[in-house]
């Protein structure tokens, strides 16, 4: 809803460099909204998607209804669930969200062409050049929010900035349904007054040691030497977070973007010694994993193990095949390997776990390597896609394997 830009004029030296006009458009609560718009009964709701259904499970995404009651990305289900008893929570429909995601990145597409898509739910475009076409860039903007809207029902923030840091900073400032501009002669007003959290690249663990030197604001940071700076950082950090302060980011867009892992995770009630029980928890795994491959049409040459200890220690392990795959067998075959190479004694695990997960990267294209894929189809293959139209139609309940039926 809203709409604003910062005009103030700031002392930055242009130089040229800053020209360039990009939007960042950032899906606001995306899983959630989608849930709304697809379940008219949860608007208004706070509804919280995620590991629901285990009490160790995580919120991957929360409606700002729930955001209300201090619910976030990442908290645990535990506690959402304390704060907000009455929310609506669901574990979600991954192949529901990429087809939103996919309908969304081709209205981007009617925009510019030059686009990069850093998630299911956000990219950035370079707009450059493009205001004989769609007018200035706040116009511009408000036409992109209004087709996005038009076409799939959902609401996005854009923020306009002259590069990426400038653009990603910018959407955050109207959430949600907002539209927010820095201008070139507006950013170091803008940026001067912000914590050092929000420099890309200043994580949890550097944030107290900027601290410790009296740097609490971007400004404080664009105002001190960079000597000082190498002194207490080193020179590659230090000229790092000095330019970003000063507004400067001369990265580019990059254009080909491909889902640089599927991965699908579960957190047991109690931490689980059995080996029975967590391999067959990785089959049911391999089997999420391979569909959502599927439907991206994807082949991936890198299957991971991954887990949590009780501690909450986060390890993994992986292997790399001679071709990528999407199917369902091999997934859960190098998998099982590779939970097998991590126990003591097979019979005797002697080891428990908190979590465990299978991660497939490394991407293909079917259509690029086509014929990599034609050898593992065979029965297992035709299996898979039998599974997948079921599911498809009924749920991802509707079919199991027998192995998972208990």
């Amino acid at each position: 809803m809203g709409r604003d830009s910062l005009d103030s004029a700031g002392a930055l030296d242009q130089r040229g460099r800053n020209s360039r006009v990009l939007f960042h458009v950032d899906m606001d609560a995306f899983y959630a909204s989608v849930e709304q718009l697809e379940n008219p009964q949860l608007i208004g709701k706070p509804v919280i998607v995620g590991g629901v259904h285990s009490s160790r499970g995580v919120v991957s995404t929360a409606s700002y209804e729930a955001r209300v009651f201090g619910i976030h990305s990442a908290m645990p289900v535990k506690e959402a669930r304390r704060r907000c008893p009455h929310g609506v929570f669901i574990s979600g429909r991954h192949e529901v969200y990429a087809a939103y995601s996919k309908k969304i990145m081709g209205i981007l597409g009617d925009f510019s062409p030059i686009i990069e898509q850093i998630s299911v739910d956000e990219a950035f475009l370079d707009m450059t050049g493009t205001q004989a076409l769609f007018g200035p860039p706040e116009q511009a903007g408000q036409r992109l929010k209004q087709a996005i809207r038009k076409q799939t029902g959902l609401t996005g923030s854009v923020g306009i900035a002259p590069n990426k840091f400038l653009a990603k900073l910018a959407s955050d400032v109207k959430k949600p349904d907002g539209l927010f501009h820095i201008p070139e002669i507006g950013i170091q007003d803008f940026l001067d007054p912000l914590p050092v959290e929000r420099l890309w690249g200043v994580g949890k663990r550097t944030v107290p040691e900027l601290h410790r030197h009296g740097l609490y604001t971007i400004g404080q940071v664009r105002q001190s030497s960079l000597s000082e700076l190498e002194a207490a950082f080193g020179a590659r950090f230090a000229a790092h977070i000095q330019s970003l302060s000063r507004g400067e980011d001369d990265r580019d867009l990059e254009s080909e973007w491909r889902e640089k892992s599927i991965s699908h995770e579960t957190t047991f009630e109690r931490d689980v010694d059995q080996v029975d029980e967590l391999e067959s928890g990785l089959l049911d795994l391999a089997d999420r994993v391979a569909r959502r491959a599927r439907h991206e049409d994807l082949g991936g040459k890198t299957v991971s193990f991954v887990w949590r200890d009780p501690d909450f220690s986060r390890h993994s392990r992986s292997c790399t095949l001679g071709e990528p795959t999407m199917n369902s067998e091999v997934i859960y075959s190098q998998a099982l390997r590779l939970f097998r190479s991590t126990l003591p004694a097979r019979l005797n695990p002697g080891r428990r776990f908190r979590l465990i997960g299978i991660r497939l990267s490394h991407f293909e294209a079917a259509g690029e390597q086509l014929s990599l894929f034609a050898p593992a189809e065979g029965k297992q293959g035709h299996l898979d896609k039998a599974m997948d139209a079921v599911r498809a139609r009924f749920g991802h309940q509707a079919i199991s394997r027998a192995r998972l039926v208990d």
